[in-house]
């Protein structure tokens, strides 16, 4: 098994490579589908840990000889982030397990993030939190002033809480997909709203905010990134549509 822990975490290490055994046995499921999410206590301290789904044989060979793991670009990347100062929950280790002399199983685990809240509550109303939408438009922009672009940008993966003043703090989770150190066109910024609302209402005043922070006219940057949220989510629909209609079939 291939370990990889934060030094910070050193004196846990025995627990940590622990995890692949306990995983199923331990803990409390947070998030499953094709990948698990589940949050195990260790002492006083509660860890996230993600098991990702056994790769297709393709995808085996390729992660063993070819591509980092899932596991180690999301532990690379929030150990990136931590470093350009954007908030997620503090990398603790990654483990791939292999099988047959290629990838099998790969975990990462994170500190818990107690945040209570998710962007999800935007996605389709604005819930009397405008204010909250314009601070996240500034996130997001401080995001992409540091050349950064997360490939996933979705309501789910954005955690927030609020202090009593009114300030909101993001962070951003589901790392595995992300780009670094290359200067994002004004098509890839409004593009990374897309996946983000179906809310004409919600999306304006994102955009509003993160066009005037750019200088930009907001009626045209609005209108462009309408576009783009339009499609995702028409695709987005037939997808779930087909789908369905294949499940009745069956």
């Amino acid at each position: 098994m291939k370990k990889v822990i934060n030094r910070d975490f050193l004196d846990i290490s025995e627990w940590i490579g622990s995890i692949p055994k306990i995983f199923d046995s331990e803990g409390s499921i947070v998030y499953q589908a094709r990948n698990t999410l589940k949050r195990i206590s260790h002492g006083n301290t509660d860890f996230v840990v993600k098991r990702y789904a056994v790769p297709i044989f393709i995808n085996r060979l390729a992660y063993t000889f070819f591509r980092k793991s899932k596991a180690q670009r999301a532990y690379e990347n929030a150990a990136r982030l931590t470093d350009y100062g954007i908030k997620t929950p503090c990398p603790v280790a990654y483990m791939e397990l292999k099988r047959c002399g290629l990838l099998h199983r790969s975990y990462f685990v994170s500190l818990a993030d107690d945040s209570p809240y998710m962007m999800r509550q935007y996605v389709d109303f604005v819930n009397s939190g405008e204010e909250i939408i314009k601070q996240f438009a500034r996130f997001t922009k401080l995001i992409h002033d540091n050349n950064i672009l997360h490939l996933d940008y979705s309501p789910g993966n954005i955690l927030f809480s609020v202090d009593g003043d009114g300030k909101a703090s993001f962070s951003i989770i589901d790392l595995n997909r992300m780009r670094f150190d290359v200067p994002l066109t004004r098509e890839e910024r409004l593009r990374n709203f897309r996946r983000l609302t179906r809310s004409d209402e919600v999306l304006k005043i994102m955009i509003d905010e993160y066009a005037s922070l750019c200088g930009w006219d907001k009626r045209e940057a609005f209108e462009e990134a309408a576009g783009y949220s339009r499609d995702f989510w028409e695709k987005t629909d037939r997808k779930i549509a087909l789908k369905k209609k294949l499940k009745k079939t069956k």
